[in-house]
C-alpha cells in the first residue's frame, strides 16, 4: 500500500540525511542536519513582502518535516521559543517516525488525511508510472479543497494556529504536501504574491535535494523512476489545489470562510501574527497629532494586542483592507487631555473678566463695601489645524464676592466661585469642575478715582477632572478621572482718566497661571492610556481698556453703559501638550488652541437703584483659529 511505502521511504531518507550534517548554513533560519526541510514560513533568505506595504514576521510559524533532530538540532529548536507543535500525519506515520519533543512545547496531532477523514482512500491508490504518481499528487492537493473531512481538519489547524500567542511549528512526514498546502494558505492570508508562494513551495526541492537523491539512489532504477514525483514537489501539485479553490469557492477568502469555517476574526488574527505593516493606510501624508496617533497604531503591531483576538487587531486588519484608518489616528492619542489643560490655563483670565466690574471700588465711599455676584458663561471654538483636530470649550459658573474701600487710595476684594467646563476635541470630552477663591486689591497713587493705579489679582482652586474618549473602529470608550490644582495671579499698572462723557481706564500687566493635574489611568478600552500628570505654566502680557460712559437717568434708575477691549500675548512657548503611555509606547498630543495672540471685546450695562445694581455684559474673543463669545449677569448691593 502506498502509505506504508511512503513511510518507509521517509524513514530511509531521514537516515541518509543525517550524514549531511556538515552542510553550510545559508539561511537566516537555522539549518538542521536531522530535519532538512525545517524553515521559517516568513521566507528563505529574506522575509517576504506582502500587499499593503507589509513584511512577514520571522519566528512566528515554522514548517518542517518529521521532528528527528540531532542533539545540536534539538538545542537549536529549544532556543526558538516554540510553544506548540502540530503533527499533521496519520497514526501509522507517527508510529514509524515519532517526533522528538521540543522543551516547553505542547503537542497536537491533527490527522489531515487519516482514517478520521473522508479522504483516507487517497493513500491506498496503486500506480505503475510517474504520470500516475503526478496525477495522484495533484489530486491530493485538490482534495485539500474538495474533501469535507480534510477541510474540517485544516479548519481545526488554522484555529489552533490563531489561538496560541507564541512561536509554533507544523509538519508532516516530508514537510512538503500537507505542510506545503498549509504554508501556501498562510502566506496567501498574509498577502504574499502568487509567484513568491509558488517559489516557497518549490524550495522544498532545494532543501531536501540531498536526501531525495540518496533515497532514489537506494531504490531500483525502475522503482525510482515511478516514485520520484512523490519525493519532491512540482508546481502543478500546488496549482491543482489553488485551481480547485477558484473553481469551488471563487477566492481564497471564500475557501477560508465557507470551506474551512474560519471567522473573519480568526483570519485577521492569523494575518496579524504573520505580517507587520511598515506604513498604515494614509500614514505617510499625516502630520501633527494624527501622525503621532497613526505611528502609535503602527507600533502597537509589536505589542500583545497584535495577532490576538483583540479589538485592536480586528480594527487594524479591517483598516488595512479598507485602506483608511477611519479617523482613529486622530482620536487614539488623547488630544482632549491637552485641550482640557489649555482651557484650564485660561480660566484665570475669565474669572478676572467676570469680576472686573467690581474690581476698582471707585464707586464706593471710604469704609463702604459692596456684596456682588456674577454668573459667567463662555464658549470658544478652535478650528482644526495641521497639528490638531478642532476643539470646543463651554463654561458656566457663578461667583460671589465682596469689595471694600479702605481709603481714598486703597480697595480690596475677595470672592469664591464655581465653574463647570466641558471641553471636546478629537472624539473626546473632558468635564472640569473648578472651585476657586479669588483675591485682589487696587491702589491708586493719588486716589482710586483718578490717576495711576496698581491692580493685583490672585486665584487658587481645586479641579475635578473626568474624561471619556470614543475611539471609533470598535475600540470602545476610554474613560479617566483625576484632580489637581489651578493657581494664577495678575499684576497690572493702569491709569484712570475721567473725561467729558466717559472715564477711560487703560492698563498693562503680566499674568501667570499654573496647572498641576495628577496623572491617571484610563479604563474601558484596550487602547486606554496611562496619562502623565500635566504640570504647565502659562505666562502672558495683558492690555485692557475699560470705558465707562456718563450715567443716564431713566426714572429712578441710573444706567451706566460701558465697553471693554483686551489683548493678551503669550510669552515663551504657548503650546500645551499632553503625554501618555500605552504598553510601553509613548504618545504626545498638542492642544488645538495654539494662539500666541488673543483679542477680546465686549459691552456692558449696569442699572442702579439706590444701593442695588444689576447688569449684564456680552462679548466676543478670538485669535488665530479660535473664536468665541462670553457673557454674564451681575448683581450687587452696597452698604
Amino acid at each position: 500500500m502506498f502509505q506504508r511505502l511512503l513511510c518507509s521511504l521517509s524513514v530511509l531518507s531521514l537516515s541518509i540525511a543525517a550524514a549531511h550534517a556538515g552542510e553550510p548554513v545559508t539561511l537566516d533560519t537555522p539549518r538542521l542536519s536531522g530535519i532538512d526541510n525545517f524553515r521559517d514560513l516568513a521566507g528563505t533568505t529574506i522575509a517576504y513582502s506582502t500587499t499593503h506595504d507589509g513584511t512577514m514576521r520571522s519566528g512566528v510559524f515554522y514548517r518542517s518535516n518529521a521532528l528527528t533532530p540531532s542533539a545540536a538540532d534539538l538545542a537549536t529548536l529549544n532556543g526558538l521559543g516554540i510553544k506548540a507543535i502540530y503533527d499533521l500525519r496519520t497514526p501509522s506515520e507517527i508510529a514509524a517516525t515519532p517526533d522528538t519533543m521540543i522543551t516547553g512545547a505542547a503537542y497536537r496531532n491533527i490527522d489531515i488525511i487519516g482514517s478520521t477523514t473522508s479522504g483516507a482512500n487517497i493513500t491506498d491508490i496503486s500506480f505503475h508510472s510517474a504520470a500516475e504518481a503526478v496525477a495522484m499528487m495533484e489530486q491530493t492537493n485538490r482534495a485539500f479543497v474538495s474533501d469535507a473531512g480534510m477541510r474540517g481538519q485544516f479548519g481545526q489547524l488554522f484555529n489552533e494556529l490563531a489561538s496560541v500567542d507564541a512561536a509554533q511549528l507544523f509538519h508532516c512526514t516530508a514537510g512538503k504536501d500537507r505542510t506545503g498546502w498549509t504554508a501556501a494558505v498562510l502566506q496567501s492570508i498574509a498577502g504574499v504574491d502568487d509567484a513568491t508562494i509558488m517559489a516557497n513551495y518549490l524550495a522544498t526541492n532545494d532543501y531536501t535535494a540531498a536526501r531525495v537523491a540518496a533515497t532514489l539512489k537506494a531504490l531500483p532504477p525502475s522503482m525510482a523512476a515511478v516514485y520520484e514525483p512523490l519525493l519532491g514537489v512540482q508546481a502543478s501539485y500546488l496549482q491543482a489545489g489553488l485551481d480547485q479553490v477558484a473553481a469551488e469557492y471563487g477566492s481564497m477568502d471564500n475557501y477560508l470562510k465557507q470551506g474551512l469555517g474560519l471567522s473573519q476574526e480568526t483570519i485577521y488574527v492569523l494575518r496579524g501574527k504573520l505580517v507587520e505593516y511598515n506604513n498604515l493606510p494614509g500614514q505617510a501624508g499625516l502630520i501633527g497629532n494624527a501622525a503621532a496617533g497613526a505611528e502609535l497604531l503602527r507600533q502597537l503591531q509589536s505589542s500583545e494586542l497584535s495577532g490576538t483576538y483583540s479589538a485592536y487587531n480586528y480594527y487594524l486588519q479591517s483598516a488595512i483592507d479598507a485602506g483608511t484608518l477611519g479617523g482613529v489616528e486622530s482620536q487614539v492619542g488623547g488630544q482632549v487631555h491637552a485641550d482640557a489643560a489649555s482651557y484650564l490655563l485660561r480660566q484665570n483670565a475669565m474669572i478676572e473678566q467676570a469680576a472686573a466690574a467690581f474690581a476698582s471700588g471707585s464707586d464706593l465711599k471710604v469704609g463702604q463695601h459692596r456684596l456682588w455676584s456674577t454668573a459667567l458663561a463662555s464658549y470658544l471654538g478652535t478650528d482644526g489645524s495641521a497639528h490638531a483636530d478642532s476643539s470646543n470649550e463651554h463654561s458656566q459658573g457663578l461667583m460671589l464676592g465682596i469689595t471694600q474701600r479702605f481709603s481714598q487710595q486703597l480697595s480690596a476684594r475677595g470672592g469664591f466661585g464655581y465653574s463647570k467646563g466641558s471641553v471636546g476635541g478629537a472624539g473626546g470630552e473632558a468635564d472640569t469642575d473648578f472651585t476657586f477663591i479669588n483675591l485682589g486689591a487696587r491702589y491708586g497713587l493719588t486716589s482710586l478715582e483718578r490717576g495711576v493705579f496698581v491692580d493685583a489679582n490672585a486665584s487658587a482652586g481645586y479641579v475635578d477632572y473626568d474624561s471619556k474618549r470614543e475611539l471609533g473602529g470598535g475600540l470602545g470608550t476610554a474613560r479617566g478621572d483625576t484632580h489637581g490644582n489651578l493657581t494664577g495671579a495678575t499684576l497690572a499698572l493702569g491709569y484712570r482718566a475721567p473725561l467729558s462723557g466717559m472715564t477711560l481706564e487703560p492698563s498693562l500687566g503680566f499674568r501667570i497661571s499654573h496647572l498641576d493635574l495628577q496623572g491617571f489611568q484610563e479604563k474601558g478600552s484596550e487602547l486606554a492610556l496611562d496619562v502623565d500628570g500635566i504640570k504647565q505654566t502659562r505666562r502672558s502680557a495683558v492690555a485692557n481698556l475699560d470705558v465707562a460712559f456718563t450715567p443716564m437717568t431713566i426714572g429712578a434708575w441710573q444706567l451706566v453703559p460701558g465697553l471693554r477691549v483686551g489683548y493678551e500675548r503669550a510669552l515663551g512657548d504657548q503650546q500645551v501638550d499632553s503625554e501618555s503611555h500605552l504598553l510601553g509606547l509613548d504618545i504626545e498630543q498638542r492642544a488645538a488652541f495654539d494662539n500666541r495672540d488673543q483679542f477680546s471685546g465686549g459691552v456692558n450695562l449696569m442699572a442702579s437703584l439706590g444701593a442695588l445694581s444689576v447688569g449684564a455684559e456680552v462679548g466676543a474673543n478670538g485669535g488665530g483659529d479660535s473664536h468665541g463669545f462670553n457673557g454674564g449677569l451681575k448683581a450687587s448691593y452696597a452698604f
